[in-house]
């Protein structure tokens, strides 16, 4: 899934652009990438730089090891097990900050993995009034605002440098989707069209454009709202 799943597809496009956008020149160098999951993000990261990644599931470890791309995988959790004082250029951390109940030990332990002067690019889940099951059987502890997600990054010493929310086009059926399983006597958890299985091939192809459509101005001038959030922040020199 996460190899051919539109939302995967559309966030490594969005990723992208924010990354070739803002972290000229390129390459970077070098990388952490925290709780890869299965890798899916390994091989576009590894076109930026030399890539390590931490992971705590067994399972999801052996499928990032396999993927075609030149990245170290460990097995750790977060924050607990991030290497402190790597100095890495870049980190990131895609769709995992929500998972870990005390945010503050998160962003720590990513600006502790950062040199000075490194970037810190992180996704999360966006909008708290679109929390529904689907957010329970995830396993998060939370969804954010664009001013939630600042103010936690600055609380951890970085400097905001690009915030915007994404999957603004698919924002409306997904919310009626998410709200409508609030209003079903009997829920299934975690269950909805857009979340789980990888749609028929076209309505897929059309939904992996449609998100990555939105890449330009999420790297650009930012849209006002959407189902998920991307930042990108500096850690100041000290």
């Amino acid at each position: 899934m996460e190899r051919a799943h539109w939302w995967f597809v559309g966030r490594r496009a969005v990723v992208a652009e924010v990354i070739e956008r803002h972290l000229r020149p390129l390459p970077v160098g070098r990388i952490l990438d925290v709780g890869c999951g299965t890798g899916g993000m390994l091989p576009l990261l590894t076109r930026y730089g030399e890539v390590t990644a931490i992971e705590p599931e067994p399972y999801a470890v052996a499928h990032a090891r396999a993927q075609p791309a030149a990245a170290v995988v460990i097995q750790g959790r977060v924050p607990e097990d991030v290497p402190a004082g790597y100095g890495f250029d870049l980190v990131t951390a895609f769709d995992v900050i929500e998972h870990v109940e005390d945010e503050g030990a998160a962003l720590g332990a990513l600006v502790a993995a950062t040199r000075p002067g490194g970037s810190v690019l992180v996704t999360v889940p966006a909008l708290p009034i679109l929390w529904s099951e689907h957010d329970v059987a995830n396993g998060h502890h939370r969804r954010y605002l664009r001013g939630d997600l600042i103010r936690a990054m600055t609380a951890s010493g970085l400097a905001i440098r690009q915030v915007s929310y994404f999957n603004t086009a698919l924002l409306p059926p997904i919310a009626a989707l998410r709200l409508a399983g609030r209003l079903r006597r009997r829920p299934r958890p975690g269950r909805s069209d857009f979340d789980l299985g990888v749609p028929p091939a076209v309505l897929n192809r059309m939904l992996a454009r449609l998100l990555a459509s939105e890449r330009r101005l999420v790297a650009g001038r930012g849209l006002p709202a959407g189902v998920s959030l991307v930042a990108l922040a500096r850690l100041e020199r000290t």
